[in-house]
């Protein structure tokens, strides 16, 4: 109200100026000829016939006058006569084009390929784009003041109420990934966006706007991909494990001695064989993850114990680097209730990754709190570090910094870090990191 009340405003100071100017124009024409009238008067016979009387003359002359006066008055009156009418043109005009431009908006609104939907004040659905009701499979009586949130589906019941509190508060949703339920049963996943709609007149009903972006599709295909992941991770464990046990009984010289070239060669496989169960066992992981199938088991855990014996399997790199290992354990993380499996494939990860890409003669400190904040294991490197342009994307699936591909002394598959991050999550805990590139990293594991 307050912006039309301007434009009025506006529209009544450009008609009073258009009028003042031409008021101003014939006022000043009137008087710049006052010095020719008056010589007209002196020397009339300078501009007249000879035969003419002086009276004949003047009378000419007064009527010329009074007519331009009369104009002139005519001019002013028709200014105050007309000056509503061309205003109400000038309104009726702006009124045209904005809603030549609501029905370029209405129709793009509707034919829009995303699903579009407006909410009232209670998230009751109005006017649902064409995209919308496809979606939904309905027609417009059928979902029209009806509650967004109770297309929701089942599974995600706390989801919506925490949505909708959110909604009612004026807290935007962007992008949340959410199960709807369509007219006939089916369950769509979609990633949601909510905006509250601002500057609409107070007799206006539509207060929010339902972005819905349908992800099924995408959603089936990871799926897909994950299932084949799992199936592949499962047939390799069992001829990388046969590989395993035959090089080891070949090393350890059960079956006959080796010489030693045999014996280097014989080696190095093994080592080749336990990366690549190491892989298997990573990718098999991951895919329990994405398919909501890891198994947690609690139960009461020492992660000092844990965190010694993978300092004792990575000794020989540590020896090898020189690098200098510090611990603040402090007698806590002793007693704690998590899954010992998956707590050790965390530190395990952290611990190598600081082993890995923390150059020759540097520090590892690894470090136990408990705090109101939870338990934390903190463990900082004075290593290569994280390029700051690259840190968004560090928990990433095959994601590798630059600087750690560059380093021809190590190898990586980019995994390691979305693994730690998604079986924390899974746990309830959460990774965080500060790192600085050449000067090092500071991982924290909060449990």
């Amino acid at each position: 109200m307050l912006h039309l009340n301007m434009n009025r405003i506006k529209l009544y100071t450009k008609h009073l100026l258009v009028s003042f100017l031409f008021l101003l124009i014939l006022t000043g024409a009137l008087f710049s000829s006052s010095d020719f009238i008056r010589d007209i008067l002196i020397n009339p016979y300078k501009y007249f016939n000879t035969d003419s009387s002086v009276i004949e003359i003047y009378f000419v002359i007064v009527l010329l006058c009074l007519v331009a006066v009369t104009v002139l008055v005519s001019f002013i009156f028709y200014l105050l006569l007309t000056f509503h009418t061309r205003f109400e043109l000038e309104i009726w005009n702006a009124t045209k084009s904005v809603a030549l431009s609501r029905e370029q908006f209405r129709k793009l609104y509707d034919n829009a390929p995303v699903p579009y939907i407006m909410l009232g004040k209670d998230a009751e659905i109005h006017e649902p784009n064409k995209a919308a009701l496809r979606f939904f499979g309905v027609v417009l009586e059928e979902i029209e003041n009806k509650n967004f949130f109770s297309y929701i589906s089942e599974n995600h019941k706390d989801q919506a109420e925490i949505f909708f509190q959110y909604y009612k508060t004026g807290i935007p949703i962007d992008r949340k990934e959410i199960d709807l339920v369509t007219k006939n049963g089916m369950i769509k996943s979609v990633l949601l966006s909510i905006f509250e709609m601002k500057n609409l007149g107070s007799s206006s009903k539509e207060i929010g706007l339902a972005m819905i972006f349908d992800i099924t599709e995408q959603k089936l295909l990871d799926k897909a991909k994950t299932e084949f992941l799992s199936l592949a991770s499962h047939q390799l464990r069992a001829p990388l494990a046969t590989t395993k046990w035959y090089t080891e009984m070949l090393t350890s010289g059960d079956i006959g001695e080796m010489n030693p070239k045999q014996k280097e060669y014989v080696t190095k496989l093994n080592a080749v064989n336990k990366d690549m169960i190491d892989l298997a066992e990573v990718l098999l992981n991951i895919s329990r993850i994405e398919m909501g199938a890891l198994p947690i088991d609690l139960k009461t855990t020492n992660a000092e114990e844990l965190t010694e014996s993978i300092l004792t399997e990575l000794s020989s790199q540590i020896e090898k680097k020189k690098i200098k290992i510090n611990k603040q354990y402090d007698g806590f993380l002793q007693n704690i209730n998590s899954d010992p499996k998956l707590l050790r494939i965390i530190i395990q990860n952290i611990i190598s990754n600081a082993v890995k890409y923390t150059l020759d003669g540097g520090t590892i400190l690894i470090t136990f709190k408990e705090s109101s904040g939870g338990k934390k294991i903190i463990v900082s490197d004075t290593g290569i570090g994280i390029p700051k342009i690259e840190q968004g994307r560090i928990f990433s699936k095959l994601f590798r910094a630059n600087n750690a591909r560059s380093l021809s002394s190590t190898q990586g598959t980019g995994l390691g870090l979305y693994l730690v991050n998604s079986i924390i999550e899974s746990m309830g805990g959460h990774i965080s990191f500060v790192s600085e590139e050449n000067q090092g990293s500071v991982f924290t594991l909060t449990l």
